[in-house]
Parts: structure tokens; sequence; C-alpha cells
């Protein structure tokens, strides 16, 4: 196996592993929070618990990064992404994303006091995973945003958000 396949093989085996014992619930972190960066860029999350899962909207600029609804696996602390709207209604799950076929396969977990949201994609026939952590300190939330590309991971954004009111 080729050093890049084995990188990114290690890094979706680490997002799909068991997390630690002790861990913060995705209530932990539930709420809306925001920040503003140098610059004037902000950042929104929206996180809502809803039953054993939970919906979420992280923004940047009015620009979704992240955005869906949640649903516990038989995982422990392992989170897919389901229907929602009407097709939720309709009681129709989300059908599992093929990234071969330019799908998103969207997941997330918990991790020790936080979540850890991820979406893997297939671009130009190289295999990109995009994360956002989002870890609870005290009254604050700290949010990394991070990519594994071809071996390299870069980080994208680190920053401290603040509830905000609303």
């Amino acid at each position: 196996m080729s050093s890049p396949r084995a990188a990114l093989f290690a890094v979706l085996l680490a997002g799909l592993a068991p997390p630690p014992a002790a861990l913060a619930a995705a209530q932990d972190v539930a709420g809306r929070w925001a920040a503003t960066l140098e610059g004037g860029a902000r950042i929104e999350l929206d996180l809502e618990a809803r039953g054993a899962g939970f919906e979420v909207r992280l923004v940047r600029d009015g620009r979704p990064l992240f955005s869906g609804t949640f649903a516990a696996t038989e995982r422990p602390a392992v989170f897919e992404a389901v229907a929602s709207g009407l097709f939720a209604v309709l009681g129709r799950r989300q059908a599992p994303a093929n990234p071969l076929e330019g799908e998103q396969l969207v997941w997330a977990r918990e991790v020790a006091h936080g979540l850890v949201l991820a979406r893997l994609t297939i671009e130009r026939g190289r295999p990109l995973v995009e994360r956002a952590r989002l870890e609870r300190r005290d009254d604050r939330l700290r949010l990394l945003l991070d990519r594994f590309e071809e071996a390299t991971t870069t980080i994208e954004l680190e920053a401290e958000l603040a509830r905000r009111g609303g």
C-alpha cells in the first residue's frame, strides 16, 4: 500500500474508532455559537440535539461548511447523515453516499468534550477529508477546521466561539 493511501486509511480508521470512555454528548456543544475573525469574517454554528442525534449548521460568511441532520448508528458515538425535510416526513432514510460517484460521505463522531464532523469526497481521483472539530472549553467552543489531502493535513481555521443570543 502506498504511503498516501496508508495515511488516508489511518485517518479514516481514527475517525471511526471508538472514542475514550468519558465523552461529552452532542448536548454539550448544542446551542448557537459565533465568532468574528481577523479581517471581519464571521463563523456561526447552530447545533440542536434531537433525540439520539442532532441537527447542525456551520457557516462561514454565509457559506455553509457543514449542514445536516445526523442520527446515531449501531456504532457507539458515531452518527450518520440522514434524510431531512420532506424525505424525513415520508420516512425515507438517506441512501449511503458513494464518494466514487462524486457524492459526499458525511459523518460525525463524539470525542472527549465535543464532536468531529467529517466529509469525504473524491476530487480528481484523489480522496479529500474535511473535518470540523468542536471542543467545549468552559463557556467557549473551540473550532478547528482542517483538511487531509494526499497525506498532508492543512489547518484551515482555528477559532474560539462564544454563545450568541436568539
